[in-house]
């Protein structure tokens, strides 16, 4: 009679608990405060893009975007290693203006050849270099013969706004501006200024040899226009 009593008693304990404490789970332990970890900083240098071939819409883009992820990763400067005859006068000028735009330093070297619109974008360079054998080439307009009568004052009047402009790139890279008078016949003839002459007008501003003190940030960015491109197989 006591055996079957005790069972009877626990049934009743049993029904008395409410579900809620039947089912609860044991108490998970305290997940640890998350740590707060700062990413490292950002260590600076100088950003290297090698612009090969003619100034077009493309290249000047190309350039443009590489400086702009240049800022956003965090590189201290920009250098332009330049080789190229010139090309469109209006792409270069929008490469300028964006390169000025932009809240970081612009180095430019005359690595060889370096012609026409392509000068604006070596003028650009807070720091400028020629590299031995250089040469920076310079021109007249030459777009005249291509003009028909209905169209040639607009034509001009954009001529002298271009004239305009390069004539302020050039001025701007010069040590004297009144070193103009000697540079300006490129108006009327072509003008060949080797590295010596470069660095005796003050174009190029610093030493070439310079450039080895550096410290590089990643890679270079190789801006070759896609007809200069090496054509390579399917894999």
């Amino acid at each position: 009679m006591i055996r079957p009593l005790r069972t009877c008693l626990l049934v009743a304990c049993l029904a008395a608990t409410p579900a809620s404490a039947q089912e609860m789970p044991p108490a998970a332990p305290a997940a640890p405060a998350p740590v707060s970890v700062s990413a490292p900083a950002k260590k600076g240098g100088t950003m290297v893009i090698n612009f090969l071939g003619p100034v077009t819409s493309g290249s000047m883009a190309d350039i443009v975007r590489t400086a702009q992820d240049a800022v956003l990763v965090g590189a201290d400067e920009l250098q332009i290693n330049i080789s190229s005859g010139g090309g469109r006068v209006y792409a270069a000028r929008f490469a300028v203006n964006v390169l000025r735009s932009l809240p970081i330093r612009i180095v430019t070297v005359a690595m060889s050849d370096v012609g026409s619109s392509a000068v604006a974008l070596f003028c650009v360079g807070e720091e400028r270099y020629v590299a031995p054998g250089s040469s920076i080439f310079l021109h007249q307009l030459t777009r005249f013969a291509e003009r028909s009568v209905k169209t040639a004052r607009a034509q001009e009047r954009e001529d002298e706004i271009v004239r305009g402009w390069y004539d302020t790139m050039l001025a701007g890279c010069l040590a004297d501006r009144a070193s103009m008078e000697e540079i300006e016949v490129y108006n009327d003839r072509d003008l060949i200024l080797d590295d010596a002459d470069i660095l005796r007008l003050g174009m190029a501003n610093k030493a070439y040899s310079s450039l080895r003190d550096k410290r590089l940030f990643g890679r270079a960015i190789n801006v070759v226009p896609g007809d200069l491109k090496r054509i390579m197989p399917d894999e």
